[in-house]
C-alpha cells in the first residue's frame, strides 16, 4: 500500500518532463488516460504503457514508478478476479478463454491508468498541482482538498508503516491469517 501512495509523492529532478508546464503534463496524463478508456485492445495498451515507461525513464522516476506499478498489483488482481468471476456466472457469457481475455485486458488497462498520472504526480510539485487547478477554474476549496490528500496520503502511509514496523518487532504476526482475522490485527 505503500509503494502505490508514493507514487503520489513529487520526486525532486532537473529533466526536461519536471520542467514542462504542469498543464501540458496534465495534458498527456488525461490523453493517456483517454486513449487507455477508448482502445480496449491489449496492443493499444502496451503501447501506452510503454510510452509511460519512456516518460518515467526520461524523468529520472523509473524506479518509483515501477515501485508504483508493482505495489498496485494487489487491486490489479482483485479487478481481475472480480471481472472474471462476475462474468463466468452471468448466462450467456462468450467461451472462458474470451473471459480470461477480457478480465485481462481490463486489469492491464488498470495498469496503464495508473502508471500515467503516477509520472504526473512524481514530476509535479502540490503548489504547481494546485496552480494549474486553479487556472482550470475548479473551485478553490476542491483544490485545497485535492492538494490537501495529495500531501498528507503519503505521510500517513509513512506512519503506518512504522507503525507496522514496531508491532512486528515485539511479535505481532500481521501477515498471517485469513483477510478478515489480519484486518482484525491492524485494529487497536
Amino acid at each position: 500500500m505503500a509503494t502505490i501512495l508514493q507514487g503520489l509523492q513529487f520526486y525532486p529532478g532537473d529533466s526536461l518532463i519536471h520542467k514542462l508546464d504542469p498543464r501540458a503534463k496534465l495534458l498527456i496524463s488525461t490523453s493517456f488516460l483517454l486513449i487507455t478508456l477508448i482502445y480496449v485492445e491489449v496492443t493499444v495498451t502496451t503501447i501506452i504503457i510503454v510510452a509511460e515507461a519512456l516518460l518515467a525513464a526520461a524523468s529520472g522516476t523509473i524506479r518509483r514508478w515501477i515501485k508504483t506499478v508493482y505495489g498496485s498489483i494487489p487491486f490489479i488482481l482483485a479487478v481481475f478476479l472480480m471481472n472474471y468471476l462476475v462474468r463466468m456466472f452471468i448466462p450467456g457469457q462468450p467461451p472462458i478463454h474470451i473471459i480470461l481475455y477480457e478480465s485481462f485486458a481490463a486489469a492491464y488497462r488498470l495498469i496503464a491508468l495508473l502508471a500515467s498520472f503516477s509520472i504526473f504526480f512524481l514530476t509535479t510539485t502540490p503548489e504547481e498541482i494546485g496552480m494549474t487547478l486553479t487556472k482550470l477554474k475548479i473551485p478553490y476549496m476542491y483544490v485545497f482538498a485535492f492538494i490537501s490528500a495529495i500531501r498528507f496520503t503519503p505521510i500517513l502511509a509513512e506512519e503506518l508503516q512504522t507503525i507496522m514496523d514496531s508491532q512486528r518487532s515485539r511479535g505481532l504476526e500481521l501477515d498471517k491469517g485469513n483477510p478478515l482475522t489480519r484486518l482484525r490485527r491492524y485494529i487497536p
